[in-house]
Formats: C-alpha cells, structure tokens, sequence
C-alpha cells in the first residue's frame, strides 16, 4: 500500500472490505481497544492503522514526532490514513475535503525516551468521571439500584446518577462511564429503557474510555460489553458498522478529553498506557533506544 500512490477511496475501499471480512464481537472489541491507544483517530483511521501495522501503539506525523525529539527511520514504511484537507501539509487531488496523509508508529522512531502511563487509579478515574457528571448538572451517589438497571441508574429529573454500593471501585467506574454515554448520546425520554443499540454504544463508550485511562475491571472483555453483532446482525452493512464505530469512537474521545482535565498531574497521561512497571516507551519497544545526541 506505501509504495504506490495512494488515495482516500483506495483507504475507504481498505478499510470497508477489512470490515466487511473481520467483523465479529472479538474484532469489535479489538478495534475498540486500538481506538484507546490510538488517540484522537476516526474509527476507520483505527481500522486502517491496524490494518498496515497491527503492532502500531502511539503514531504520529514525522512533525510531531520531530517535536517530541524522536525522528522517523529512513527505512520506515509509512502508515496512510484519511484526514481532513486542512490537516495535511500537501494536499493534492483531496476528495470531499479530505486527502491521505502519512503516519509512523512510536517503534519506526529514534530518539529522546518518552514517559508513558501506568494507567490510572480506578478511585481517581471515578472521581474524574463524577466531575465529568457535575460539569453536565448530575451528582453521582452510590445506592441501591435495580437489577434490571445493570449497576447505575440516571434520575434525570433530580440530576442524579445512581451508583450500586455492591459494585467494587473498577465496576463502579465502568457503569459511571455507561451512564455519562447515554448522556452525551441518547435523548432521555419516559419509559426508555438501556437495550439494543443504545446499549451497545454505552457499553462500547465505557469499555474504550476504562481501557484508554487503564482502569478497566479485572473480567473477560465479553463480560464487560454487550454482544453486539447479536443487535446490528453477524453480516450488518458496512455503513452500519462504521456509523457506529465513529459514534462510540468520537464519544470516547470527547468524554476523555474532559475527564483527563479533572485527573491530577499524577494520574495526567503522556502517551499510550502501558502494563504497570513498564514506564518507559522504550521499555515497550526495546528496539527504539535513545540516541543522546539526537535534538528535537
């Protein structure tokens, strides 16, 4: 795909048929996964990008890694993703605004070591989520809440999200996330019930925000996330799948973003979260040792 030109309807053809050939709960899951490391990328970006590189943690242009010290292999093979036409440095022939770009994973770098994440405490991830909540007109208590409500319950009319007290700190985080979800992308109406798709996005939503802030419960991701093919169908139409991937995607990302200005400097992330003890982006990729010499 590098070595010929390349264009955004080649990427959206690649991107549909990897869709069309890998869908399945377990693929969903993965991408969903990807999209927590894959920062501030479009749910089809996130299916390009492991497409050309499954390994792919952390990417960026050949700038933006020049401004965090590091510069790109000359061997290395770029990673082509669609953006939009204001985004790239040359834009030729884009299509409806949008053209190919270029990115390289943290692993086709050399340079100044960069600090990555532990991930975060689940206590302060809750906490940041209640803030999440208050900055919406919600107060978050913990209570006793239906079975049939799954852990948390929104009360809209007295601007409460009700958390089950049975649930530990993990789980309790996680259903906060799946409430803060519909709040952002269903409209409340008496009598509505969590089910069918809107479920499937709240629990999408919750599963990448707990995955991106490295906190999610210690359970099988088949336990933590509805079985979506069973609601959009094992052969669902492309355009299905992608809307509701850039919907899960585009949500997680703006409930991170407010989430991570509440989180203190201890817990503030600087790149993609790694197993605890593995501080260093070089300790996941020994092969990218630093060169001392090498300025920004």
């Amino acid at each position: 795909m590098n070595r010929v030109r390349v264009t955004v309807d080649d990427l959206r053809s690649a991107a549909e048929t990897d869709i069309r050939r890998s869908w399945s709960d377990g693929a969903w899951i993965r991408w969903l996964e990807a999209a927590a490391d894959l920062r501030g990328q479009s749910f089809r970006n996130v299916v390009l990008i492991k497409l050309q590189m499954p390994e792919a943690l952390w990417v960026d242009g050949r700038q933006g890694w020049q401004r965090r010290g590091r510069r790109v292999r000359r061997s290395a093979s770029g990673i082509r993703i669609i953006a939009a036409a204001t985004e790239l440095e040359h834009s030729a022939d884009p299509v409806q605004g949008h053209g190919v770009t270029t990115l390289w994973d943290v692993s086709q770098t050399d340079g100044r070591s960069l600090r990555a994440s532990a991930g975060t405490r689940p206590r302060d991830a809750f906490a940041a989520l209640e803030e999440v909540a208050a900055t919406g007109g919600y107060r978050v208590e913990r209570g006793r809440v239906p079975e049939q409500d799954r852990g948390a319950a929104t009360v809209h009319r007295a601007g409460r999200i009700v958390v089950d007290d049975d649930l530990d700190v993990p789980m309790a985080t996680m259903s906060l996330a799946h409430e803060l979800a519909h709040l952002r992308m269903h409209k409340h109406s008496h009598g509505s019930r969590c089910q069918g798709v809107i479920r499937v996005e709240a629990d999408a939503v919750a599963y990448l925000l707990l995955a991106r802030l490295g906190c999610l419960p210690d359970r099988p991701s088949a336990d933590l996330i509805a079985r979506t093919s069973a609601v959009v169908g094992k052969s669902a139409p492309i355009r299905v799948i992608e809307t509701l991937g850039g919907r899960v995607v585009s949500t997680g990302n703006r409930l991170y973003d407010v989430a991570d200005r509440h989180l203190s400097a201890n817990t503030h992330d600087a790149g993609p979260v790694v197993p605890s003890g593995e501080l260093t982006i070089d300790s996941v990729y020994p092969e990218t040792a630093a060169e001392p010499e090498l300025g920004p």
